[in-house]
């Protein structure tokens, strides 16, 4: 029944009652019926709005459903991504690690190029010394004396260094730089003629264009100094009064330019047979 059709009977059924009832009960009737009506129309109001309520929140519950399956994919996706993350940090932090030894390596191999450049295969060794006053006056108070680097006879042959007091050793200490010759073992002393020798010249250099001055000596076959060396390194023979301090020092002698000397070492090729 449509409201229309609802109006008409209501009006119907006063009519009747008009017959029946006195005026003003017939009123309140009305009233009554009027208020019927209403609460009729406020319900069925109320049922539609709740059957749109209910539908909506159907959808509602639907996107939620929606929504929480694409979160749990998302966190797992999230997850994913934060351990491949963490993967990828420790193969990072292991490529470091491995670049930094890498690195290392390659600054000890440029160092022992360097050292190896450095290093004379034809018996001749030099020696030059920078700051020698004050390397003079810490040899007085602290340790004596220094080691040059290696040199050698020949690719494959004895292997040296010169040792040097710039204050002086034994009888020559505090007047005198004295300097000294050492073999060291070496990776073909099995195939070298023993005991040692051959000449050692020392000569400390004139940087003025003047002689130079020199000292040398001959091995003492007899000398452990020059048998194959057992440790790494024989005792030292050589010069303990090389050159006086006074004539380094004077600066007209020309040996001592820009507070530097050099020194020069040379050992013979062997006498021909």
């Amino acid at each position: 029944m449509t409201f229309g059709e609802d109006s008409v009977s209501r009006a119907s059924a006063i009519s009747r009652l008009q017959h029946l009832l006195p005026n003003a009960e017939i009123a309140s009737l009305e009233e009554v019926m009027f208020i019927l009506e209403r609460n009729s129309m406020a319900l069925a109001s109320e049922h539609e709005r709740s059957k749109i309520f209910w539908e909506a929140l159907g959808k509602l519950l639907d996107m939620y459903k929606k929504l929480e399956g694409e979160n749990q994919k998302l966190t797992s996706d999230i997850s994913q991504m934060s351990e491949m993350i963490r993967t990828k940090d420790i193969l990072f932090h292991q490529l470091q690690g491995r670049i930094s030894v890498q690195d290392t390596t390659i600054a000890r191999l440029e160092m022992t190029v360097q050292e190896l450049e450095k290093v004379s295969y034809d018996g001749i060794l030099f020696v030059e010394i920078p700051n020698y006053s004050q390397k003079k006056a810490a040899a007085m108070t602290g340790t004596p004396s220094f080691y040059s680097d290696d040199f050698y006879t020949d690719r494959h042959g004895y292997r040296m260094c010169a040792r040097v007091y710039l204050n002086g050793d034994g009888v020559g200490k505090g007047s005198h730089l004295s300097i000294f010759f050492a073999l060291k073992k070496g990776p073909y002393d099995n195939y070298l003629s023993w005991p040692f020798q051959r000449r050692v010249t020392f000569t400390l250099l004139n940087q003025a264009g003047k002689d130079h001055l020199s000292d040398a000596f001959r091995p003492d076959p007899t000398s452990s100094s020059f048998q194959k060396p057992v440790k790494e390194m024989n005792i030292a023979s050589g010069c303990p009064m090389f050159v006086a301090h006074k004539v380094i020092e004077n600066v007209g002698e020309g040996f001592l330019r820009n507070n530097t000397i050099c020194l020069r070492v040379k050992v013979d090729p062997p006498n021909p047979r």
